[in-house]
């Protein structure tokens, strides 16, 4: 089991490197579509913008952070290194990929691949991650325990059922049993648990689930980005199951564009924190999925595949246009801070309302509910 884990997480790697696994236009037409109400006097210096916000006890220098994708490995040991350096130096905050591994070994590397991030970040929050239907099939006071190792500050437990339903080995029971043993790890565990979906986005009906079992926090993870449906086609048809690949190609497009998301995750969860990732890789996307009800913005292949074509250098700078894009929609739009940014107007199409309408939600409303 431990080998079959390890080289899975190394194929995922591979592919996202390698292959094209993104979600089909990026929801081009969506971000194309909703618009910016341009400021012509903002009101403010822009050297005096203010980028910073608070999260999980730290304060930020920009609302971001890099997503949980790699570890299990002993060949990410130096990529989780480098995006560690750059969450440390940017003040941004980073989570690690699935814990699965570090759970079924005593490798010193494998261990190493997770805990060097925190080694490295010691200022900006770490983030463990875990699948949920993993809680069924693991002692959780050993998941507690590599949270230890880890020193993290919160747990993102990741929903990723259409991955599993095309992964040649995947774990397709996420039946209701799963919410007694979510809330069997709340009463042990001593730090915040965040749900997170991984490339298909959060409905609100989940949101307002998970939020009534009392989390608070929600990555909606939305499909506009990485497409883990396509990584396992790639794994699917190199291994021989044809019917899974072929299931996969179907699927190509399936999931919630993430603005979308974000607005039925801030329509289900008022008060909750909510992170808008898939996709976002971009500061002008970053921008408008705040100014539509994301508290902070999260991204992870761009960054990883620039370290590993460039370094740190090339890291660095992807995370220097990105702010830099973020900070001139703030300025443009008169922001003087996230929050600000937060409630600034939209244009809005009548065929995006007309979505969100099919769906229950007023944006009247909904304008009342982000701002409040």
């Amino acid at each position: 089991m431990l080998n079959a884990t390890i080289n899975r997480k190394y194929e995922h790697i591979d592919i996202v490197i390698r292959e094209n696994i993104v979600y089909p236009s990026l929801c081009s037409d969506i971000y194309s579509n909703i618009k910016f109400v341009h400021n012509a006097f903002p009101g403010l210096n822009y050297n005096d913008i203010d980028l910073s916000i608070n999260f999980l006890g730290y304060s930020l220098k920009a609302p971001l952070m890099i997503t949980g994708i790699t570890g299990g490995h002993r060949s990410v040991i130096k990529i989780n290194e480098l995006l560690a350096k750059i969450a440390e130096k940017y003040g941004i905050a980073i989570g690690v990929g699935s814990q699965r591994a570090m759970l079924e070994t005593k490798s010193s590397e494998i261990i190493e691949s997770y805990t060097v991030v925190r080694k490295v970040a010691r200022n900006v929050p770490v983030l463990g991650n875990i699948g949920i239907n993993t809680l069924s099939k693991i002692d959780l006071r050993s998941l507690i325990e590599a949270l230890d190792k880890l020193n993290a500050d919160a747990l993102a437990i990741h929903l990723n059922p259409a991955q599993e339903l095309i992964q040649p080995e995947g774990d397709i029971d996420f039946s209701n049993t799963l919410l007694n043993k979510l809330s069997e790890l709340m009463d042990l565990i001593n730090i915040p648990i965040l749900i997170k979906e991984v490339g298909n986005g959060l409905s609100m009906e989940v949101v307002r689930l998970f939020h009534g079992l009392g989390i608070e926090i929600f990555d909606v993870a939305g499909a506009c980005g990485t497409s883990w449906i396509a990584v396992e086609v790639y794994r699917a048809e190199k291994s021989g199951h044809k019917d899974k690949a072929l299931l996969g190609k179907k699927l190509g497009g399936w999931g919630i564009p993430t603005p979308l998301s974000v607005i039925e995750a801030r329509w289900a969860a008022p008060s909750s924190w909510i992170i808008a990732s898939g996709g976002v890789w971009d500061g002008y996307k970053a921008a408008l999925n705040i100014a539509l009800g994301a508290n902070m913005a999260g991204f992870a292949l761009p960054i990883l595949r620039a370290i590993i074509n460039g370094g740190f250098e090339a890291g660095s700078k992807y995370i220097e246009r990105y702010i830099n894009e973020l900070k001139a929609v703030m300025f443009l739009t008169g922001s003087h801070n996230v929050k600000e940014l937060m409630n600034k107007p939209l244009y809005m199409p009548n065929s995006i309302l007309a979505v969100l309408s099919s769906r229950g939600i007023d944006w009247n409303k909904y304008l009342e509910i982000k701002s409040g």
